[in-house]
């Protein structure tokens, strides 16, 4: 809990010297939190600012689910918020990776991919390693500048560069005039607030379906230190380990047709386990090929042949090992239905469901539960999302 404070600091005989340290402090603390109210007016109201955040939000977002990245630039104490910036994004599931100008001119413009995003943090808007770096970034990439800026034709990052997106991220005055002295301060604030902002609309805009929030991909994605403890104790949940059934591809046989959406289920209680009845579609001459095909481009391994029937990597591994197996043919061994899988709570334990296992395991309480076993893992009374047995107790 944070103490209440007095409304006027309180009648002492202080030390002057103390006081003029204390009345410094006041003065930066004061004068950055007018330049990010300044920050806020500006966005709630300039069609420039508002217009480029947006226009960021998307390009963002696009690259993220292209399976592309963003490239995050600048140098000095740009590119410490930048790298800031980074591990923000990171750990809201946002894939981002820093890259410094001149390093980039000496090979790391190697990371740079067709899909990317590339954002540069710089105040002045005309840094010259930004600028010598500007005419070796692929033209069709989208392009952020943040900086102080306030219109695409002051700065030369924007001005010449078709199709850029201007950030604006001014502040009310100098830093010479605040205190006396340039060095980055404010400038460094209201951009550090402002590449906050964009991380968090970028992860709202992307992370939007029950279970898998901001905060749920935060949680799993941070499950140490103090915020680990504070999120979750320490405590990894089935819910974080398992593929989600809306991320495994599907495959289709050569007269296979496209599958019908799933009714919304009527259950609204965690503790009803059973399955919803998804309308069954009988897989159409899927072959063994066409699962291992299809299992090279899924993230996970896993496939779907129906919204009840699922190929899991772990048998697809087994095909591949045996040399007298008839890739060619169909085999339903492969595939497992909803109605087969062992069904658990999302928010239970890893730990725990591994004890049970293994305590089921010996008293053979369940022949489900053995080698090459799948796991329906729930959330609100439906079946969100899978797990290989082989592979949590690994």
């Amino acid at each position: 809990m944070i103490p209440t404070l007095p409304a006027t600091p309180p009648a002492t005989e202080a030390d002057p010297e103390v006081e003029r340290i204390l009345a410094t402090a006041v003065h930066v603390l004061s004068t950055e939190a007018t330049a990010l109210s300044y920050l806020s007016r500006l966005y709630a109201t300039d069609p420039t600012a508002r217009g480029g955040f947006v226009r960021a939000v998307e390009a963002i977002t696009t690259a993220n689910l292209n399976e592309g990245k963003t490239i995050i630039i600048g140098v000095g104490k740009s590119g410490k918020i930048g790298k800031k910036l980074v591990a923000t994004m990171n750990s809201l599931g946002l894939s981002a990776s820093f890259m410094h100008p001149i390093e980039a001119l000496h090979g790391d413009l190697g990371m740079v991919k067709s899909k990317d995003v590339l954002l540069l943090i710089t105040f002045s808007g005309n840094t010259p390693e930004l600028l010598s770096l500007l005419p070796h970034l692929p033209n069709h990439l989208p392009l952020i500048a943040l900086t102080s800026h306030t219109s695409y034709h002051t700065s030369e990052l924007t001005r010449g560069r078709a199709g850029a997106i201007l950030l604006p991220a001014p502040i009310p005055e100098p830093e010479t005039e605040s205190f006396g002295v340039s060095a980055p301060t404010t400038s460094t604030t209201v951009a550090l607030a402002l590449g906050d902002a964009l991380a968090i609309a970028c992860a709202r805009q992307i992370y939007n379906r029950d279970g898998n929030m901001p905060a749920d991909v935060f949680k799993r994605n941070h499950p140490g230190g103090a915020i680990g403890l504070g999120t979750g104790k320490g405590v990894v949940r089935i819910l974080d380990l398992a593929i989600r059934l809306d991320e495994i591809p599907t495959v289709y046989g050569s007269e296979s047709r496209a599958l019908d959406s799933p009714p919304i289920s009527s259950s609204s209680s965690e503790s009803d386990l059973n399955a919803i009845e998804w309308k069954y579609v009988a897989p159409s001459n899927v072959r063994v090929v066409d699962c291992l095909i299809a299992a090279v481009d899924s993230k996970s391994g896993w496939v779907k042949v129906s919204w009840d029937d699922f190929v899991p990597p772990g048998r697809l591994r087994r095909v591949r090992g045996n040399i007298h197996a008839n890739i060619y043919g169909q085999d339903m061994a492969l595939v497992v239905n909803t109605s087969e899988m062992v069904q658990v709570f999302g928010e239970a334990s890893v730990d725990d469901i591994r004890k049970w296992i293994i305590a089921s395991r010996d008293d053979r309480q369940d022949p489900r539960l053995q080698e090459g076993a799948v796991l329906g893992v729930v959330v609100g009374g439906e079946v969100m999302g899978v797990v290989e047995i082989n592979e949590l107790m690994k």
